[in-house]
């Protein structure tokens, strides 16, 4: 059914109307470069044609550059799988004059839905990007600061073994802030001389709201993982890296902290 699917609206935006509409056609050319922007960083890029050449950008793992190597008629198509486990498919169509030569698909990111059960056993509505990221700041204590910069986990809940993590990035300084890929790892909570008894990194299932974050503005980050059991003596910490600057941050959660997640039912 997704193979028809996907076969109907490769067929629609190749017509004339569809090269004018179709919001997930990707138009590239002989003579300008196309680059595409993602959550995280990229571990797959398939192309359906010969026609086009696309390569990850070195030095900036969540970027890819597209360009076509001839001019061509009919549509194919790219698929590029990130470090998350997202999967994104484009179609791709030849235009002599692009009218978009960067494109970031984290903007149009949204949490798969859930729906959670209302107090009455009624069904409740489902919960997307914009409804998580809005829910009331229930914790206070995990957090870090520095450059004018204050990260803040707000929340953490537990809804079908999944983990949510929300954050909020404030940014009081003067200059814009842009995220790259956060790293994630399950430490021990002490450092030796040698460096850390124990280390294991872990890979975010879904990450939203990555970006830019304006001077004076709040910046919201949802991440879900699988879920994550502490033993005594680790903690929990996220890696944040500023793209092409140097103002980096390590946000620490407990054992308690995550083990006593409040469970949505």
């Amino acid at each position: 059914m997704r193979r028809l699917l996907f076969t109907l609206a490769l067929g629609w935006a190749c017509s004339g109307i569809g090269l004018a509409q179709a919001p997930d056609t990707l138009f590239i050319s002989t003579t300008q470069v196309v680059h595409l922007r993602f959550a995280s960083e990229l571990k797959y890029v398939n192309l359906g044609s010969r026609d086009i050449v696309a390569k990850i950008v070195d030095g900036s793992k969540d970027f890819v550059a597209v360009k076509a190597r001839e001019a061509f008629g009919e549509c194919t198509s790219m698929s590029c799988l990130e470090a998350s486990g997202a999967m994104h498919t484009f179609i791709v169509a030849y235009r002599e004059h692009p009218s978009r030569l960067e494109i970031d698909t984290r903007s149009a990111q949204s949490l798969p839905s859930f729906s959670p059960s209302n107090a009455d056993g009624g069904p409740s509505a489902s919960f997307n990007f914009e409804e998580i990221s809005n829910m009331k700041q229930e914790l206070y204590h995990i957090g870090t600061r520095g450059y004018g910069i204050d990260i803040l986990c707000e929340n953490i809940f537990v809804k079908d073994d999944v983990l949510f993590l929300l954050i909020s990035l404030k940014n009081g300084s003067a200059v814009s802030y842009e995220l790259s890929a956060p790293r994630f790892a399950v430490e021990s909570k002490r450092r030796t001389k040698r460096g850390l008894q124990y280390e294991k990194a872990v890979f975010p299932k879904q990450s939203y709201g990555l970006g830019v974050v304006q001077p004076e503005d709040v910046g919201k980050l949802v991440f879900t993982f699988d879920k994550i059991a502490l033993t005594r003596g680790q903690v929990f910490r996220v890696y944040f890296y500023e793209k092409g600057g140097a103002r980096n941050f390590v946000l620490t959660l407990s054992a308690g902290d995550v083990n006593g997640a409040r469970r949505l039912n």
